[in-house]
């Protein structure tokens, strides 16, 4: 295996392990008999157990950023109004969670974790710097863009999160019931 296909394979180990076990119970044999590679591929490649976390949080964000790039003409449709263009929005980041388990339990996991740092959430402020230019347009001046969209991703992952455990039921009532608590917070902040 080359470098590049071992370090993809490490990345999405890291992703199943953690999602599955946790970060505390993720050890660098684990990862590395996942991934079906030499533990000492993650010293070469990443420098160590903790970096590899973090590419694999970035790598995570840098798939979710896309996504929402990909899709936000759509959801935004400006002929909309302000409350139909969320909520297609919020569709769109409600799916991308519910439709991977992994990832969305990987990221959930690592957020609230002690590996989440300040230097990380800077890092992710560069990749979403594009989305947040959109949000920015939309929201009234003066408000903390990135402050709010880690609002609403926060509580669109952690209720995801329960749907995928099944605490709560998968449905189009749930994403509504997550939707009609959002929204009101989130309007405060719109453009007039």
């Amino acid at each position: 295996m080359e470098q590049t296909a071992i370090k993809q394979a490490l990345i999405e180990s890291t992703i199943h392990t953690i999602s599955e076990f946790g970060i505390d119970n993720a050890t660098t044999k684990q990862l590395a008999a996942c991934a079906g590679v030499n533990e000492v591929y993650i010293y070469r490649i990443f420098g160590g157990k903790e970096q590899l976390f973090r590419e694999t949080f970035n790598f995570v964000d840098k798939d979710f950023s896309s996504n929402l790039l990909n899709y936000l003409s759509v959801a935004y449709n400006r002929g909309n109004n302000i409350e139909t263009r969320f909520r297609n929005l919020f569709k769109l980041i409600w799916q991308y969670a519910i439709d991977d388990k992994e990832k969305c339990s990987f990221f959930i996991r690592y957020y609230y974790s002690r590996c989440y740092t300040k230097q990380i959430s800077d890092e992710r402020k560069i990749i979403y710097t594009d989305v947040i230019k959109i949000f920015d347009t939309i929201f009234a001046r003066g408000t903390d863009t990135w402050w709010l969209f880690n609002h609403i991703l926060d509580v669109v992952f952690s209720s995801a999160i329960k749907v995928l455990r099944g605490e709560i039921i998968d449905s189009e009532e749930t994403a509504d019931a997550i939707f009609n608590l959002l929204f009101p917070a989130i309007k405060l902040y719109f453009k007039q």
